[in-house]
């Protein structure tokens, strides 16, 4: 499978975003306990730049997965996987690659929340509104895609291929 050709957000846009990004973190989390909870597989190129950005915060760190994709389609049922990390106490930034339809993190929204974080907020590469389903917002947001396009490349694939890309580009 050749690798899709439009490229929607380059590497230079990217790395622009997450300056900016960064900056707005490191003054909202500031003298905070912080726990970055890392969304596995698709959020990690992401998350990793970002949380290297952040470091002066001295974060924790730890993982998620959870999925709602079968090959190119949303199940709209979010699988967990695994146990989810202890938030309780903590200031928590949630990063992940993508939202859509907006199930999988609210269900991922509420099972934190059942643990008494001090504070809970979301920070997303991309931001797919048109195919919203749950009301979900996210604090932190690199790009805002207004239209449906399936996403590849920057930690995001299409069965497991082209999540190495490093810009972000549309499926065709």
């Amino acid at each position: 499978m050749p690798a899709p050709k439009k490229v929607l957000f380059s590497e230079a846009q990217i790395a622009k975003r997450l300056d900016a990004l960064a900056s707005q973190i490191l003054k909202d989390y500031k003298g905070k306990r912080m726990l970055c909870l890392v969304v596995l597989r698709g959020g990690f190129f992401f998350a990793s730049d970002l949380i290297r950005r952040i470091a002066a915060l001295e974060p924790e760190l730890d993982f998620v997965r959870l999925t709602s994709y079968v090959g190119a389609k949303s199940s709209g049922a979010p699988l967990f996987r695994g146990q989810l990390p202890n938030c309780s106490g903590y200031d928590v930034l949630v990063i992940e690659d993508l939202v859509d339809t907006g199930t999988t993190l609210s269900a991922l929204d509420e099972a934190i929340r059942a643990q008494g974080p001090r504070s809970l907020k979301y920070a997303v590469a991309v931001d797919k509104r048109a195919r919203r389903k749950v009301k979900f917002d996210c604090d932190y947001v690199a790009f805002d895609l207004e239209r449906d396009a399936f996403l590849v490349g920057y930690g995001m694939d299409i069965e497991g291929k082209h999540r190495t890309l490093p810009d972000i580009r549309e499926a065709e």
